[in-house]
C-alpha cells in the first residue's frame, strides 16, 4: 500500500470521527437536536455508533482483500451524522434539504455492507437486485424531499427549501411512509434470506456468518419502531436504544466473521506440521476436515497409473460427481509437475479465497516436502548401496590379492626355502663350511621375508576368517594382543564375509589402541547377535579420555562401521576406561 493511500484512508477516518463528535457537541451547545432524541446520553450513543463504524473500517482495510467494505463503513459513519447536522443548517435553504435527503443514506450503505459480506463482492444475483432496488427507493425518497418538502418556519424553524419546485407536505409525508415501508420490506427480505440460508447451510457456512442475521433482525425491529414513531408519533421509551445497538452490531459482525475465517487460515498452516513426516492421505483429509469444520470434505488424489483421481481409501472418483452435488464445490490443486489433488468441500468456503489459497499452499508444501524427502531418502539409499558395493568389491579384491599371494609368491618362497635347506644339507655333507654359512644366512633372510609376506597377506585379508570363523579370528587377535583379553561371542551362525571382516579389523584396531595408549591392564570383547543386527563391545580398564579425531584409529573404526550401514559409539571418561560399541545390520 502506498503512502498516499494510507493518507487518504486516515483522512477519511479523521473526518468521520470529527464529524460525529463536532455534530453532537454543537447539538448539545445549541440545544437543537431536530427529530433525533435529545440529551447527553443519546449524544454519547450516536458518537459511539459512529466511532464503531470508523474503527471497524480500519480493521476491514487490514483483513479484507477488497477495500470496499472499509470505505462503506467510513461513508456510513460520516452520513450517520447527517441527522445531527440537518437541524444545525436550517438557516441555509440550499443545504438543509440536501442533508435531510441523505439522512437515511447510511442505512442504504449498511444494507449494501450486509449484502457484500464477507468478501466485499456481490456474488449472487439476488444481492445485485437488492442493491439496485434499495438504490432506486432511496433516489425516489431523496428526490421527493428536494421537490416536495416545504415545512413552515413555525414547524421547523428553517428557511424555505430552495429546491421545492412543487411544495406538498402531503406528498412528502406519504413518500416518507413509503420509503420506510419499502426499506423495511427490503430489510426483512434480506434478513429472512440470510436467516434461511444460515439454517439450511452446513456448519462451515454457519460459522462464517454467525452474528449477521441476528443483528439484521434486531435492526429490522428498530426500523419498525422508527416507522411507527414517524407515522403515529409513538414514543418507544427505552426501547429506542435497541435500533442504535443493532446498527452498531453490523460492522463488528462483519469483521468478526472475516477474522474467524482468517483464524481458519492460520489453522490451515498447522496442517504442514501434521504432514511434516510424510503425506498420510487419510490423516491429511481428516485433519483438513477438522480444521475447516466440514465433516463432509473429501480429498481425491491424482494417480498417475489410473490417470484419474481416487479417494484416500482407494475409491475412484466418478467423473463429474463432486461438481454435480448440490451445495458442494471443488478446489483443484496442481503443481508444475501435474495434478496433485482435488478437494471437494462445502460451497460456503468459496467465500474466502485466501482460505482456499492457504489450503492449496499447505498441501503443495506438504507434497513438495514429501517428494523432496523421498528423493533424499532414495539418494541416501543409493549412497549406502554404492558404499556397500564399494566395500564388497574391496573385500573381494583383497581376498583375491591375499589368495594370489598365498598361492603364488608365498608358495614360491616356501619352495625356495625347501631348496635352500636341501642345498645346506649337501654343503654340510661335503664339508664346505663357508657355503653352509652363506646358505643359512640366506635361509634366515628368506624366513623373515616369508613372515613379512604372511603379515602383509593377513593385513590385506585375514586368512583365519577364510579358514575358520569369527570366533577363531577374535581368539587369535586376543592371543596376539599384549594385554589379557576376555572374549565372549554369542553368534550361532556365520555372518556375511563383509560383516565379519569389518568386525575383525575394528576389534584389531581397538585392541591395538588399548595396548598402545590406554595403559590398561585388561580388555574384554563381547559379540552378540539379534535378529537384524550384530553388536560388538570392546572395553578396557585404562586411563580413558579417548576421542574420535581426524585421521585417528577410532575414526577409521567409525568409517568402517558406517560403510556397512552401521553405527559406532565411543564412551571414554578420564580414569574410568574406554567402551567402544558398534552395531552392524546383518
Amino acid at each position: 500500500m502506498t503512502a498516499a493511500r494510507y493518507t487518504v484512508r486516515a483522512l477519511a477516518v479523521v473526518i468521520a470521527v470529527a464529524s460525529n463528535v463536532i455534530a453532537q457537541v454543537l447539538s448539545a451547545i445549541t440545544g437543537d437536536y431536530g427529530p433525533r432524541p435529545s440529551g447527553v446520553g443519546w449524544a454519547i450513543v450516536f458518537v459511539v455508533v459512529g466511532l464503531d463504524y470508523a474503527v471497524c473500517a480500519v480493521i476491514a482495510w487490514k483483513i479484507v482483500r477488497s477495500p470496499i467494505p472499509g470505505w462503506i463503513m467510513v461513508a456510513a459513519s460520516i452520513l450517520w451524522t447527517a441527522g445531527a447536522w440537518y437541524p444545525l443548517t436550517r438557516d441555509y435553504g440550499w443545504l438543509w434539504p440536501l442533508l435531510e435527503g441523505v439522512t437515511d443514506l447510511w442505512a442504504v450503505l449498511v444494507g449494501i455492507l450486509v449484502l457484500c459480506y464477507p468478501t466485499g463482492r456481490f456474488v449472487a444475483r439476488f444481492d445485485r437486485v437488492m442493491v439496485v432496488a434499495v438504490a432506486l427507493a432511496f433516489l425516489v425518497r431523496f428526490t421527493g424531499i428536494l421537490l416536495f418538502s416545504s415545512p413552515t418556519a413555525e414547524e421547523c424553524g428553517c428557511v424555505p427549501n430552495a429546491y421545492a419546485i412543487v411544495p406538498s407536505d402531503g406528498a412528502d409525508f406519504w413518500l416518507g411512509v413509503a420509503w420506510r415501508l419499502v426499506g423495511l420490506a427490503l430489510m426483512l427480505t434480506v434478513a429472512v434470506r440470510l436467516t434461511m440460508r444460515w439454517f439450511q447451510s452446513t456448519l462451515p457456512a454457519r460459522r462464517v456468518a454467525f452474528v449477521m442475521p441476528l443483528a439484521l433482525l434486531i435492526w429490522c425491529y428498530g426500523t419498525v419502531q422508527d416507522s411507527l414513531s414517524f407515522t403515529l408519533g409513538w414514543d418507544g421509551g427505552w426501547l429506542q436504544f435497541i435500533p442504535p445497538v443493532a446498527i452498531a452490531l453490523i460492522p463488528p459482525s462483519f469483521v468478526g466473521g472475516v477474522m474467524y475465517a482468517r483464524g481458519l487460515r492460520s489453522r490451515v498452516a498447522d496442517l504442514v506440521i501434521v504432514a511434516r513426516d510424510k503425506v498420510d492421505r487419510t490423516l491429511w483429509e481428516s485433519s483438513l476436515a477438522r480444521t475447516l469444520h466440514d465433516s463432509s470434505l473429501r480429498v481425491y488424489w491424482w494417480d498417475e497409473h489410473l490417470t484419474g483421481y481416487q479417494a484416500s481409501d482407494g475409491e475412484r472418483m466418478p467423473e463429474g460427481a463432486p461438481i454435480e452435488r448440490p451445495g458442494r464445490s471443488t478446489l483443484a490443486i496442481d503443481s508444475d509437475q501435474g495434478p496433485i489433488a482435488l478437494i471437494e468441500h462445502d460451497v460456503a468456503l468459496t467465500q474466502d479465497d485466501r482460505l482456499l489459497d492457504a489450503v492449496s499452499s499447505a498441501l503443495l508444501l506438504s507434497v513438495d516436502n514429501d517428494r523432496l524427502r523421498h528423493r533424499l531418502e532414495r539418494t541416501l539409499q543409493e549412497v549406502r548401496d554404492s558404499r556397500l558395493r564399494i566395500v564388497e568389491e574391496g573385500y573381494l579384491a583383497r581376498r583375491r590379492l591375499e589368495r594370489d599371494l598365498h598361492d603364488g609368491s608365498q608358495q614360491q618362497l616356501v619352495s625356495l626355502a625347501i631348496g635352500l635347506r636341501i642345498a645346506t644339507s649337501k654343503a654340510q655333507a661335503a664339508g664346505n663350511d663357508d657355503v653352509v654359512a652363506d646358505l643359512e644366512r640366506a635361509s634366515a633372510q628368506l624366513a623373515d621375508a616369508l613372515k613379512e609376506l604372511r603379515e602383509l597377506a593377513r593385513g590385506i585379508h585375514p586368512t583365519v576368517l577364510t579358514d575358520g570363523d569369527l570366533r577363531s579370528a577374535i581368539d587369535e587377535l586376543a592371543l596376539r594382543s599384549h594385554l589379557p583379553v576376555e572374549v565372549a561371542i554369542d553368534v550361532p551362525e556365520r555372518l556375511s564375509e563383509v560383516v565379519e571382516e569389518t568386525i575383525y579389523y575394528c576389534v584389531a584396531e581397538c585392541l591395538a589402541n588399548a595396548a598402545k595408549h590406554s595403559n590398561a591392564r585388561n580388555c574384554a570383547v563381547t559379540v552378540t547377535r539379534t535378529d537384524s543386527t550384530v553388536s560388538v563391545v570392546v572395553k578396557d580398564d585404562g586411563q580413558g579420555g579417548a576421542r574420535v579425531e581426524p585421521g585417528g584409529g577410532l575414526e577409521g573404526v567409525r568409517d568402517r562401521v558406517e560403510a556397512v550401514d552401521g553405527h559406532a559409539e565411543v564412551q571414554s571418561v578420564a580414569g574410568l576406561g574406554t567402551i567402544i560399541e558398534f552395531t552392524i545390520p546383518v
